[in-house]
């Protein structure tokens, strides 16, 4: 139905230990069921039980992404800027 992939890293801006969502997917005939936000309040329990600071993910493409905005709002998540990569 859905997956939700996290990682953790530690950071100075983050105050130390903190996770990070790399992935968050439902199936398309799961979606607006519910699925997501179980899958983020799981990932935010699991957090807080590891000690992490704060649960980062990254900001989609704006406007294209703004259901997935929307979502992550809800969800109690906040803009802090974006992001930059550098393809290897």
């Amino acid at each position: 139905m859905g997956v939700l992939m996290l990682t953790e890293g530690v950071a100075v801006y983050a105050g130390g230990v903190f996770g990070q969502i790399t992935e968050l997917y439902v199936e398309p005939e799961y979606r607006s069921q519910g699925i997501a936000s179980l899958l983020v309040r799981r990932a935010t329990q699991f957090g807080r039980e590891r000690g992490w600071k704060r649960l980062d993910v990254g900001a989609p493409h704006q406007p294209r992404w703004n259901r997935s905005l929307r979502f992550y709002e809800s969800e109690g998540f906040f803009e802090v800027g974006p992001r930059l990569k550098l393809d290897l």
